[in-house]
């Protein structure tokens, strides 16, 4: 892709991801703001979570208007949530707000990630998705500082204010980018895990179904652990709110890290041989976390090497799913988003429920290793007849 449109692909990433990242530290002056409780208004994340299910329609839709027309209708979205948001005063409005950023996001991530699979090679394609991952940590990153500057002199409304101001400008940059045409796979390139099958992949057998479950799986085994560790940092170590912020910014330069990673050396070693790596090495991070509860330096290594083994996974997921089914690879991304919204929302009812029975972290690490179990079992069974298995 042309450099001006790996810029406005990026910037308007950045701030969907800001969009939807901003709420976790600023929460709470979040519902002083609306006058609600801080329990009253996780239901405004719940419900944007829960948007995240129409991914699949969304999907099937920019199958047949357009990737780039299923991008701008995402950050129109994105836009007119914001704007809602920032003059809402009331639960109800900031619901709706909440929504429509909740939409946002499952409509703009799978058309972008399939307008840029139809724009780069599948042998470098992992270097081309993790670099539009890296808008993620990015939001972060630069994001959450800028918001609490914002939020500490002009309110809490005001990041909202800037991201539909950004937003707006996005649309604009966006609609002038050009359209992609739908290619057919090259019979010759070996990388490529459809190559082989005539007119793409027409009939996987049902093998793109395995990672769904695999994509479930990880995203379950993940926020069944994440969810809680700031719970066991300060039952461990008694660490105050100014800590744990700290710890956050570890935490996205550790997703940035794995990010970068997928970039250097996934199309290097295949889709697939990371993906099972990743799994691999997150699972023993699960394993091994419980055993750090001796020391907060390891501790914190620990959850860092978490984060960044995880992260490192699931972007090398997105490569490897973009050819599954060339001729429907935005309905498949789309599948996939999906799959991991729900995996993170199973993960978010089963964490908290298991650390109130025991507060152990040792509970939660084995049902979180079991998961990443059987995802590296699906992804094996998924490969057992492929004729390129190491793509």
């Amino acid at each position: 892709m042309r450099k001006w449109t790996w810029i406005v692909v990026l910037f308007s990433r950045l701030i969907l991801n800001l969009g939807v990242r901003v709420t976790y530290p600023f929460l709470p002056a979040i519902a002083r703001g609306l006058g609600i409780s801080f329990e009253h208004a996780g239901l405004l994340v719940a419900a944007r979570h829960f948007m995240g299910l129409t991914a699949a329609f969304w999907g099937i839709l920019s199958e047949r208007k357009g990737y780039l027309r299923g991008m701008l209708l995402g950050l129109s979205a994105l836009l007119v949530g914001a704007l809602v948001v920032s003059v809402s005063r009331s639960f109800s409005l900031a619901l709706i707000g909440f929504m429509l950023i909740g939409i946002a996001k499952p409509v703009y991530d799978p058309s972008v990630q399939a307008y840029a699979s139809e724009r780069v090679p599948y042998s470098k394609r992992a270097r081309a998705l993790g670099i539009l991952e890296s808008a993620w940590a990015g939001s972060w990153l630069l994001g959450i500082p800028l918001s609490g500057i914002l939020i500490a002199h002009f309110g809490w409304q005001s990041p909202f204010v800037v991201i539909a101001g950004a937003a707006l400008v996005a649309i604009m940059c966006t609609s002038q980018l050009p359209d992609v045409t739908r290619t057919i796979p090259d019979p010759s390139d070996t990388s490529n895990p459809t190559a082989v099958r005539p007119n793409g992949a027409a009939s996987m057998e049902g093998k793109p179904f395995f990672i769904l479950g695999v994509s479930f799986l990880m995203l379950f085994a993940n926020e069944n652990m994440v969810i809680v560790y700031g719970a066991w940092l300060e039952e461990q170590f008694h660490l105050q709110v100014q800590e744990l912020g700290l710890f956050s910014m570890l935490v996205g330069m550790a997703e940035l890290g794995g990010e970068l990673t997928v970039v250097a050396v996934v199309d290097r070693i295949g889709k697939r041989r990371a993906i099972l790596g990743g799994l691999t090495l997150t699972g023993l991070s699960y394993l091994i976390l419980p055993f750090c509860r001796g020391s907060l330096f390891l501790a914190f290594a620990g959850l860092v090497w978490m984060f960044y083994l995880f992260e490192f996974t699931v972007v090398s997921v997105f490569p490897y799913v973009s050819e599954l089914v060339p001729s429907e690879r935005g309905k498949w991304l789309a599948f996939n988003f999906s799959a991991l919204v729900v995996g993170r929302m199973a993960g978010a009812l089963s964490g908290p429920w298991l650390w109130q029975k025991n507060s152990s972290l040792h509970t939660l690490a084995t049902l979180s290793l079991l998961a990443q179990i059987l995802a590296v079992f699906l992804l094996l069974w998924a490969g057992t007849n492929r004729q390129t298995p190491h793509a």
